[in-house]
């Protein structure tokens, strides 16, 4: 894994390695550049495999160069099928797969690559972004110069770098935070920035005048699926997927760990591993609870199949004292996540990680999914809240309103699938895998997710309803795999019970944070907070504020000696300025 960033159009050579150099948390084995033409390109590594030959920005014979940030998990397939074309790879690594399958088959060869990724590769005139096909992992872009150069990096703080990018707020962005609590598509919460689609492609070249023409693509469509009509034949089919995604992703020249959080997800995911005989498996169960009933059933789960089972308890004090670094990290005003404190402990054990992400929103494993109605309400009342505040511009609202249409169906076969796709393509990328992403590669830690394979993906979106949700059972068909691989009496103990969701688990956090931000907000005065319209509760308001002090007003750094309480007194100044800048005219 890796950080990557670059220039396209005029290349800084200064401006490039400076971006670079604010992503080496998320490679400490190496870090290089390299300008070709009208590129320029950056890397810092993590290697898991052939730590000696996969140094980067990596160059090929047919004069591509490659910056790339992933694991390809079905490498050794992909290099057999190469070298049966043309001569011997040169190294072991993956990036030398991916560079080479690109110059042979150009982006057609996105279709053959399983795993997460976000890379860019460019031959000096040309420059083309691309990003796996569930944003497992981040990119994102900007236009500045008047659009004659383009800046990209897997990190928001690693833009905010060059000093002529602007850094006011999104309006709409915005809106759909308040609504949603995460983004649709590909805006990010700054105007000036967006970032490459899950499955999407970007090509960058310029124009006789100079300015930059962008043209979007898109790879690794789902494919519709024939499927057995009986559940014990869907079973053994999601099984035999489950377990070479599993197979793929446990591969590395380092121990991988395990998340265990004590649910249906993270316990098969333990279970198989087990049974693949992986050896000295980790497994790690995070809480700020230490009487939780997810702890005691990961550890009992963890004695049973024999692993190496650490837990780390964090005290909603402890998770409270690193919100600051925890929201520089994660890149978005989001609640306490465990995963950034608990990482640099993991680190110690394991450079890789497996997680259960992604079952819930392939599977149906929300309440939600049973039953949608509250979900949509809730959000109804927050749109409202927004309008009633004043005057909202068409265009500010405009993106929410038709995702809420689209939801609102009065068909209920057609809202719960329109349902389940919003939160497989909304709620997944921006509120889970950016929290599981940013929280980790802070530490150098990678996450891997075996439920996000495209091969998954394709069973999970051509199964039936009943085979999601039956009655007010979820995630009906990967439960009845779990009964079959958990051992007794796991399988339906497991299976039955109900568990905090992951990746946050600190629900006395998120609470005692509530009660924090009550306390230290100032009184409303004679103007509204600009950002007020934005937020339903007192800690929402503080974390937006807090994200606007540290990316705005300090470009995503932590000051030395920042104390979040004292934002609104001792910091109060740097922090209107700084709301001075995110706030278009129109929202002030």
């Amino acid at each position: 894994m890796c950080g990557i960033a670059g220039i396209f159009g005029e290349p800084d050579r200064a401006l490039l390695e400076r971006m670079t150099r604010r992503l080496e948390h998320r490679g400490p084995d190496g870090w290089g550049t390299a300008v070709v033409g009208h590129a320029g390109l950056g890397s810092t590594r993590l290697s898991l495999v052939d730590m000696e030959g996969g140094a980067q920005p990596m160059s090929g014979p047919a004069g591509l160069t490659l910056a790339y940030n992933g694991e390809l998990y079905n490498t050794v397939e992909l290099r057999r099928e190469l070298e049966r074309e043309g001569p011997p790879l040169r190294t072991r690594s993956d990036t030398e797969v991916v560079l080479r399958g690109l110059e042979r088959r150009g982006m057609a060869w996105l279709e053959e690559m399983e795993g997460m990724f976000a890379f860019a590769l460019s031959d000096g005139e040309r420059l083309t972004l691309a990003r796996d096909a569930f944003g497992i992992k981040p990119l994102y872009y900007a236009l500045v110069d008047g659009g004659r150069r383009l800046l990209f990096a897997s990190e928001l703080k690693a833009l905010l770098v060059d000093p002529s990018l602007p850094r006011e707020l999104d309006r709409t962005a915005l809106f759909e935070w308040a609504t949603f609590r995460f983004l649709l598509g590909e805006r990010t919460l700054f105007r000036a920035i967006r970032q490459v689609p899950p499955g999407g492609t970007l090509e960058i070249s310029r124009r006789p005048d100079g300015l930059l023409e962008l043209r979007p693509g898109r790879h690794s469509a789902p494919r519709p699926l024939t499927l057995p009509t009986r559940e014990e034949e869907l079973a053994e089919l999601l099984l035999e997927l489950l377990t070479s995604s599993v197979r793929w992703q446990r591969a590395a020249d380092h121990p991988v760990g395990l998340f265990l959080s004590g649910g249906v997800d993270s316990s098969l995911l333990a279970a198989l591993l087990a049974r693949e005989g992986s050896p000295a498996l980790h497994t790690f169960s995070l809480a700020d609870d230490p009487e939780s009933a997810d702890l005691a059933m990961s550890r009992r789960l963890a004695e049973a199949l024999g692993t190496r089972h650490h837990e780390y308890i964090f005290r909603p004090a402890e998770l409270l004292e690193s919100l600051p670094r925890a929201l520089v990290a994660i890149e978005g005003p989001s609640e306490p996540t465990i995963v950034e404190t608990a990482a640099p402990a993991i680190r110690h054990h394991v450079k890789a990680v497996l997680c259960g992400d992604g079952a819930d929103e392939l599977f149906a494993g929300y309440v939600l999914h049973a039953s949608s109605a509250p979900w949509l309400k809730s959000c109804v009342e927050s749109y409202n809240r927004m309008i009633r505040t004043g005057t909202v511009p068409v265009e500010e609202c405009a993106s929410t309103k038709a995702a809420l249409r689209a939801v609102a169906l009065p068909d209920e076969a057609a809202a719960r699938e329109a349902f389940y796709r919003f939160f497989l393509e909304g709620q997944l990328t921006d509120a889970h895998l950016r929290v599981w992403d940013g929280g980790s590669m802070a530490s150098g830690l990678e996450v891997r997710v075996p439920y996000l394979d495209r091969r998954i993906r394709d069973l999970a979106l051509s199964l039936p309803w009943e085979q999601r949700v039956r009655g007010r059972t979820r995630k009906v068909l990967l439960r009845e795999v779990a009964r079959r691989v958990l051992p007794a009496p796991f399988a339906e103990e497991i299976t039955e019970r109900r568990k905090l969701a992951a990746p946050s688990a600190v629900r006395h956090t998120a609470d005692e944070l509530e009660r924090v931000a009550r306390e230290i907000l100032p009184a409303e005065g004679r103007e509204p907070h600009p950002l007020g319209r934005y937020c339903g509760t007192s800690s929402q308001r503080l974390l937006l504020d807090l994200f606007v002090y540290l990316f705005v007003g300090q470009g995503g750094t932590l000051p030395t000696g920042f104390e979040w309480r004292e934002l609104y007194t001792t910091h109060g100044r740097e922090l209107e300025q700084a709301l001075s800048q995110a706030l278009p005219p129109a929202l002030k």
